[in-house]
């Protein structure tokens, strides 16, 4: 088994020029690739090492923990892995949605629903958000409102309002950090964007406590649901890493 997987910090790129600019004016420098290139191949990681240098690969979230394993064998580069955070319906980087609704790429704007083009306002009661103008959810009094973002918006469909795309759920992937510990993932990543301080801090220290547990040889159970409460709609989820729907 290969060492604890370490928490990441720090930014990467999926921004060509930047790699070809970074490769040939700082040829020293350790280059990450960002999950917005959505390299989760052979061929494709392959060719991004070879051709930028990149040191390391931050995976896309569509992958289980064995094929990131069979991935790791075949690769000459670190791999880091989500295990805390949202998750994407769209190929990561590249919705279509979002750069539908605010004419900015989420690759170029840094987030799939830009600030600016974000509202909400309260009508008749209710907390409606908004997108760029678009209605995304109506919320009841006393009902938990998330950030508006069109893959989880709910909609009507046959007369019947529902999340269409994504229902709000927010990967946690802390029980599997053994499994990907053994897949040779150099490290993990909580995804921050958008998130406060508190939360950043919280989510951070409970995931060194359950790495720290890993490397006394203890089980990760006791911090498990430490971070239930941050979850999207109260959900949690461990995602593509198990493909439970196979």
């Amino acid at each position: 088994m290969k060492p604890t997987p370490a928490i990441s910090r720090g930014s990467t790129s999926a921004d060509l020029g930047i790699l070809a600019y970074a490769r040939d004016a700082h040829p020293d420098l350790r280059l990450h690739l960002s999950v917005q290139a959505a390299a989760g191949s052979i061929d494709a990681i392959d060719d991004y090492a070879k051709t930028y240098g990149v040191r390391r690969v931050v995976l896309p979230r569509v992958l289980s923990a064995p094929e990131i394993a069979a991935l790791n064998r075949q690769i000459g580069v670190e791999t880091e892995a989500f295990v805390f955070g949202g998750l994407c319906v769209m190929a990561e980087g590249r919705c279509a949605l979002s750069s539908y609704a605010t004419g900015r790429s989420p690759n170029l704007s840094g987030v799939c629903s830009p600030p600016e083009a974000v509202s909400f306002q309260d009508e008749q009661g209710q907390l409606t958000s908004r997108l760029a103008g678009f209605t995304l959810d109506r919320f009841a009094p006393g009902e938990t409102a998330g950030y508006p973002t069109l893959c989880k918006g709910r909609f009507l469909a046959d007369g019947e309002p529902s999340y269409l795309f994504e229902e709000p759920t927010s990967l946690n992937a802390m029980g599997l950090l053994a499994d990907l510990a053994k897949a040779g993932v150099t490290a993990v990543k909580i995804e921050g964007r958008q998130r406060g301080k508190a939360y950043v801090a919280r989510v951070a220290a409970a995931f060194r406590a359950a790495l720290d547990a890993l490397d006394r040889g203890e089980p990760t159970g006791p911090y498990e649901h430490l971070l239930s409460n941050l979850a999207e709609g109260g959900r949690e989820t461990a995602g593509a890493y198990r493909k439970s729907w196979r």
